[in-house]
């Protein structure tokens, strides 16, 4: 049998239970009015302790707060969403679906989108002045996103719908961001007579510009934005639905667009096309040009060849034709000095003879030139004969037999 101790602990007194019910108490208040917290990164946390004095631990980790203090925390960048449903992201301070905006020419932009990181001071007093006014994060992204959308709406005001889509549209985002960072714009209007791209018909419509001081600076309407020195640290407008009646007026502007664009195509095709057969033509007429004076100056050089040729051939036939008269009047000068000599009639008769046989035989020597070059002031065609002197041979001929 197993010996029992539980009849040998000895009785706990009432003091030792009242010790430790204090000791739990104390416990337990300190659990609740623990003097230290914890900042996580990328938050900022406002401290109130018992006594109402306030401070800002912008440091992440543990820190000493004080017993019984509260505690509020804010991100460093509080983010706005506008967008649909379905584009909403898990990170954002404050979501809501997307807002409607007017043009400047009075349509609308049924659906506009747009994002915007609000990046609070890490300055204790601007930071305890946002607490002051708005207690809580939620009130503050609210207030950051009822000023978004001002912004956006005064931003869509400064231009129409066709000025947006025909390349407006980072002038409108910059117009937003400036807005946003600076104040909003206190907007003037006025009428103005433009011509409608599509019909182009004029049409009256009205213009918005924000209004400006003497050099030119604008005048703009500060926010606790500005007071508060929060900056929108980035900026994008993510969706631009335009109505029905813009998108027919953007769809009958790219059709006009396109037929312009196809009729200047054939245009400078056709122009393309006609410089084409122009220089087509001109090097045609060039080459004809080039052919015909190229055949001009080769029967130039032809001509001046065979007269050249012409020229040296009467001087060598009028060269032959003075050596036959040489040779002819040395034959017949011969006879008549054997003649005068006193030569019998049977010499005589044969030294006649082969006279004639050598002048005959002088004649068939002389070269009738190919070509004769006919000139004279009459226009008459001059005798060959004479051009070659045969005429002379054939004198001598006809005074020897006159002096038989």
């Amino acid at each position: 049998m197993k010996p029992s101790f539980k009849n040998n602990l000895p009785p706990i007194s009432g003091k030792l239970k009242l010790a430790g019910l204090t000791i739990l108490l104390i416990f337990i208040a300190m659990l609740i009015a623990n003097p230290f917290a914890v900042n996580d990164q990328g938050y900022r946390s406002v401290v109130q302790g018992i006594t109402g004095e306030e401070f800002v631990r912008f440091e992440p980790g543990l820190y000493y707060a004080g017993f019984f203090s509260k505690t509020t925390r804010y991100a460093d960048v509080v983010t706005v969403q506008v967008e649909r449903e379905e584009k909403k992201k898990s990170d954002i301070s404050y979501f809501s679906l997307p807002i409607r905006c007017q043009f400047a020419d009075g349509t609308y932009a049924n659906q506009v989108g747009y994002s915007v990181k609000w990046k609070l001071p890490n300055n204790e007093e601007r930071m305890l002045a946002i607490h002051k006014d708005y207690r809580e994060q939620t009130r503050l992204a609210a207030s950051l996103a009822d000023y978004s959308k001002e912004c956006a709406n005064y931003s869509f005001q400064l231009m129409d719908s066709e000025r947006h889509y025909s390349g407006g549209k980072s002038e409108l985002a910059e117009a937003f961001k400036y807005q946003l960072r600076h104040g909003q714009y206190i907007i003037d209007q006025r009428e103005v007579v433009r011509v409608d791209s599509a019909s182009g018909e004029s049409i009256r419509a009205y213009e918005n510009k924000p209004r400006v001081n003497n050099d030119g600076t604008f005048i703009l309407a500060k926010s606790d934005v500005q007071q508060y020195d929060i900056e929108p640290n980035f900026v994008a407008i993510t969706l631009v639905d335009y109505e029905s009646v813009v998108d027919e007026k953007l769809k009958a502007k790219v059709e006009q667009s396109t037929r312009e664009a196809i009729a200047k195509q054939e245009l400078v095709t056709a122009q393309q096309e006609a410089l084409t057969a122009e220089m087509r033509g001109r090097q045609k007429v060039a080459e004809v040009k080039a052919t015909e004076e190229a055949a001009k100056i080769e029967a130039e050089i032809r001509a001046q060849a065979q007269t050249a040729v012409s020229k040296e051939q009467a001087l060598q036939a009028k060269f032959q034709a003075e050596k036959a008269l040489a040779e002819g009047k040395a034959a017949a000068e011969v006879a008549r000095l054997k003649v005068s000599a006193g030569l019998s009639p049977r010499e005589k008769a044969q030294f006649e003879k082969e006279t004639r046989i050598g002048v005959a035989a002088e004649l068939a020597k002389v070269a009738m030139p190919q070509i004769v070059i006919g000139g004279g002031d009459g226009g008459a065609q001059a005798n060959p004969m004479d051009a070659l002197g045969v005429n002379m041979l054939m004198q001598v001929m006809d005074r020897m037999e006159k002096q038989q």
